[in-house]
């Protein structure tokens, strides 16, 4: 090992400074998402492990906003999933929507009134819709429903969803808990989003380097009260960015479960995507700036070196041939561990969809990566997003402008 590891140093030292400075960087990077996507699946069982309780009342806050009919499925496909959850203890759900017009309000009719409510938010002010269809849903929160959760509406969890995801609450390992979605794509665009999307969703990482997803995330009753969430989520564009500043702030790291991955049906075209991944990235640039450096260098540099690396391979340089198979092999490496996550984590037709797919998408990988790093270069100007049918400023993390309504979603 010691003698692999001088020869490759000498390999690389090679290639020259500048080439070998650059696939150092890329080699360091590719282990580190490899060790990362390692540890990931190897603390992750097979089968969920017995859960002792306790199970206090929980609240589900379910903001809605539906722009045309094939929407209006995925919402009826999550409320059907939400309802099946087999959580022991009591909980409830509150769908909130900015108004009756939206095209699934006729969905919450049908709904089991002991277990589902409906609310009217009405237009946010200076926050997003999402931001305000939350806050008025958590003022319906009884002192008794000790743990509160938000879901997405896009979303299909899995019937043990709401019991895996509060576990480390209830355990008393964590006040804050979320996990992350693994996408379903239903064409070409789409696909490159959920290929590039499982990085993140499968890296094991310190609890004091968590983000939060909107999407899945519970909290105590009493953290709460400790980030100040009303003030908070006052004039927020994000929910869960906004919620993690104020985590980490207070010393409240929140807790990742390896099993909630929830699955979430994605299509997109090309102009739609690059709004999705775009606003993504600008969020985290403004929320979260070192975790947005950080996704840049990993994927500027890999760019980089392969045009640096590449001619050189082409000419018989052996160096960087090595360091080509290498990276490359470790890439192919990741997206066999994250296969076996799915198959461990998702509903079983779901994981061999994810199966069938993983020829192809092992093939576009190197262009999920090209047009992941085109949209963080378009990311790092610009404070304005549309979202949901609104156009938005983003003045400061707390401060947020609504510049039109009633836009077509981006």
């Amino acid at each position: 090992m010691e003698l692999a590891g001088i020869g490759l140093a000498g390999a690389l030292a090679g290639l020259g400074l500048v080439a070998g400075v650059l696939a150092a960087g890329w080699l360091i990077v590719s282990l580190l998402a490899t060790l990362a996507t390692a540890l990931y699946l190897r603390g992750l069982p097979s089968a969920a492990p017995a859960d002792p309780g306790p199970f206090p009342p929980v609240l589900v806050l379910l903001p809605i906003r539906a722009n045309d009919a094939a929407e209006v499925e995925d919402i009826r496909g999550c409320l059907a999933a939400l309802a099946a959850q087999d959580y022991p203890g009591p909980w409830r759900a509150v769908l909130v929507f900015e108004d009756d017009r939206d095209p699934a309000f006729a969905l919450a009719q049908g709904l089991d009134p002991a277990r589902f409510s409906t609310l009217l938010a009405g237009p946010g002010e200076g926050r997003s819709q999402k931001v305000q269809n939350l806050l008025v849903a958590l003022g319906t929160r009884h002192p008794e429903e000790r743990i509160v959760v938000t879901l997405d509406a896009d979303t299909r969890p899995q019937p043990n969803w709401l019991a895996e995801l509060t576990r480390p609450l209830r355990a008393g390992r964590a006040e804050i808990a979320s996990g992350y979605r693994w996408m379903l794509p239903e064409d070409l665009p789409s696909r490159l989003a959920a290929i590039a999307d499982r990085g993140p969703a499968t890296f094991a990482r310190p609890r004091a380097l968590n983000l939060l997803w909107g999407g899945s995330t519970a909290i105590t009753a009493e953290a709460l009260q400790t980030v100040k969430i009303r003030r908070v989520w006052g004039g927020a564009m994000s929910d869960c960015l906004s919620l993690t500043r104020a985590a980490h702030a207070a010393g409240l790291p929140p807790w990742t479960p390896r099993r909630v991955l929830v699955p979430s049906p994605t299509r997109h075209d090309w102009a739609s995507l690059f709004a999705f991944a775009r606003r993504q990235m600008l969020l985290t640039r403004i929320y979260a700036p070192l975790a947005w450096a950080s996704l840049g260098i990993g994927l500027l540099l890999p760019v980089l070196a392969v045009l640096v690396l590449l001619p050189a391979a082409l000419g018989g340089d052996l160096a960087a041939i090595a360091v080509l198979g290498l990276a490359l092999g470790l890439q192919q490496w990741r997206a066999s561990m994250r296969a076996e996550v799915a198959r461990r984590v998702l509903p079983p037709a779901d994981a061999e969809a994810v199966a069938r797919a993983m020829p192809g998408d092992r093939l576009l990988l190197p262009v999920a990566h090209l047009l992941q790093l085109g949209i963080f270069l378009a990311s790092a100007v610009g404070r304005e997003v549309r979202w949901r049918g609104r156009a938005y400023a983003i003045l400061s993390p707390g401060s947020t402008a609504v510049l039109e309504r009633d836009q077509p979603a981006g």
